[in-house]
């Protein structure tokens, strides 16, 4: 998934991989809404790249796009796309192009969406029982290695969580006014908010470790 030539966004060997890929690990249908705005850069590759995934799914992605209007941008404290919101209760969300490294995590996360196979069976009772809803926000940049699997990690919680906690996977470059709001001079940048989009405070700059997250998340959920 390269940012070059939005007419070969994947090719036909790319093609071959996802389709297999979906075919083998894909349960479940996995909704996902694009939402776009006008004078966005990114928005027609992203929805062309979405409508492609929608495909090699097999009908298992129930792809929808809409403009980002006055709700959304109150609910998610945006104005512009493209954002990405993934699974029944929008628990992930890509605000920002997935390309560049983490084009992988994106697929990954999407067959987790479909398959719930998100390996926190030990912490999914906690995090189902949350009293507040928190916001895991992960600032990232296409270039950066270990961004992927930070945001992972957080895709996995919100999975688990059952939407009591929402996974926001930042692009640096596509929305500096959020990357400058917590001075990221560094990549991954981990915030936890509490219900409310980019209020919270930095966790860790690194790719945090699950138990830490998780404790934090708890902590922070019962106002400790």
């Amino acid at each position: 998934m390269s940012h070059e030539n939005e007419h070969e966004i994947l090719s036909e060997e790319d093609k071959a991989f996802v389709r297999e890929k979906f075919e083998k690990e894909m349960v479940g249908t996995v909704p996902i809404k694009l939402l776009v705005s006008n004078g966005c850069e990114y928005c027609h590759m992203m929805e062309e790249l979405l409508k492609i995934l929608a495909e090699l799914s097999n009908s298992k992605i129930k792809l929808t796009v809409e403009e980002i209007n006055e709700e959304w941008k109150n609910k998610l404290k945006l104005d512009k796309g493209p954002v990405i919101l993934i699974g029944e209760n929008e628990e992930v969300q890509y605000t920002g192009s997935p390309l560049g490294e983490e084009g992988w995590a994106f697929l990954e996360t999407i067959v987790l969406a479909s398959n719930k196979k998100h390996g926190l069976e030990n912490h999914a009772e906690r995090l189902k029982n949350l009293s507040k809803k928190v916001r895991i926000e992960t600032v990232v940049t296409p270039t950066c290695p270990y961004c992927p699997h930070a945001v992972l990690t957080a895709n996995r919680i919100a999975v688990a969580s059952g939407g009591k906690v929402i996974s926001d996977c930042i692009e640096a470059y596509e929305f500096p006014e959020i990357a400058d709001k917590w001075n990221v001079n560094a990549v991954p940048t981990i915030i936890i908010s509490i219900e409310e989009p980019y209020s919270g405070e930095v966790f860790v700059v690194g790719v945090p470790r699950e138990n830490q997250l998780i404790e934090a998340i708890t902590k922070i959920a019962s106002g400790e």
